[in-house]
């Protein structure tokens, strides 16, 4: 459990958000001959289309990212923030736009695992007292950036 995130050196959050069901988390195993790892992703799916968040998407297609997802599950408050890529990153996968997608969506950027940089474990549970106090630490990243 990580109860704690310091953003190191220059790094900067920011905070996508987007309807509810527009986000998907995994990981998935991959096994090796030795040790097994996991490849974490993220597909983000945007509705509009700004002119910022073309910008952003045209930055994200070079960066390196952690991502820090709140689950539609909530039964249990401490596994409800999850962080994917603690490790070794997640770097843009895909990013698609289709301007006759019938849902709306004007982008879908998938953040994954690059191969041969898989973490070690699934994703890492955020959690610090309670709820309420992890997300507030969690919106604190983004104010400071």
């Amino acid at each position: 459990v990580i109860s704690a995130i310091t953003l190191a050196g220059a790094t900067k959050a920011s905070k996508f958000t987007s309807h509810e069901k527009a986000f998907e988390a995994s990981s998935n195993l991959q096994k090796g001959t030795y040790n097994s790892s996991f490849a974490h992703q993220i597909i983000m799916r945007a509705f509009d289309r700004t002119q910022t968040l073309k910008d952003d998407i045209n930055k994200m297609a070079n960066g390196r990212y952690v991502a820090i997802i709140i689950n539609r599950d909530q039964n249990d408050e401490p596994t409800t923030v999850e962080l994917l890529g603690a490790e070794n990153g997640l770097v843009a996968t895909a990013i698609e736009h289709n301007s006759a997608d019938n849902d709306g969506v004007a982008y879908a950027i998938t953040l994954g695992s690059e191969e041969g940089a898989y973490e070690s474990e699934i994703p890492k549970s955020v959690y610090t007292n309670s709820l309420a106090a992890t997300l507030t630490m969690i919106e604190a990243l983004c104010a400071a950036s």
